[in-house]
């Protein structure tokens, strides 16, 4: 029974991965790939560039249309030439998102290996910030936009609550839209790309505002 199911199972695959010889296309597609995320203010004025990875899988609709979910992780260090308070916290901030992504594309220019595409959509975005667990706010703070980064709240005097924060998740709506180029390589519906994507989630205090540009493979 198990043998019979895994061979249906891989028939399936088949049908779904393989392209057809009647469209040319496969009705799944798949892409992995990394990069440098950039930030814009306001999140710039307190991050600065780092690392990022997005792993996505969808729907073909046809040749030119597709439907894609992804997952980006992106970093959100310290931006080592804004000016900061001398006491201001330290600690880690990532950013966690999962969208879903209309995809237009051009999969030959002119015949070449060449091809174009645009691509938005939206989705949740998760900002997730960890404190120097040693940090603790010097008591009568005055509060400033960097503590609101951090974390922190204030209070109806002005001042930054005095307490020891660890850790901190902001959950918010984004959107993004942005513009890649490909290359195939062979005909194996395999295409190397690159990609520069706005992204812009109302997180709440400070916006989160950043381009990543990424690098990968990607299938059909």
């Amino acid at each position: 029974m198990s043998k019979n199911i895994l061979i249906a199972l891989g028939v399936l695959s088949g049908v779904f991965i393989v392209p057809l010889p009647a469209e040319d296309y496969s009705k799944v597609n798949f892409n992995l790939g990394g990069g440098v995320s950039t930030p814009l203010n306001p999140t710039g004025r307190y991050a600065g560039i780092s690392g990022n990875v997005i792993t996505g899988i969808g729907y073909n609709i046809d040749k030119h249309n597709s439907i894609v979910g992804e997952f980006m992780w992106s970093g959100l260090p310290t931006n080592l030439t804004a000016i900061h308070p001398i006491n201001a916290p330290s600690g880690n901030i990532n950013l966690y998102t999962l969208t879903a992504n209309y995809r237009y594309q051009v999969p030959s220019i002119s015949g070449s290996h060449f091809g174009l595409y645009l691509i938005g959509g939206g989705g949740w975005y998760y900002r997730y910030s960890t404190i120097d667990k040693n940090y603790v706010v010097p008591p009568s703070t005055v509060c400033q936009p960097i503590y609101g980064w951090w974390g922190y709240t204030c209070d109806t005097g002005g001042f930054v609550v005095s307490q020891t924060v660890a850790y901190r998740g902001s959950s918010a709506g984004g959107v993004n839209g942005g513009t890649g180029f490909t290359i195939r390589l062979s005909d194996s519906g395999w295409k190397f790309y690159i990609e520069s994507r706005y992204n812009y989630a109302w997180t709440s205090r400070i916006r989160t505002t950043l381009i990543p540009v990424t690098f990968g493979l990607r299938f059909n």
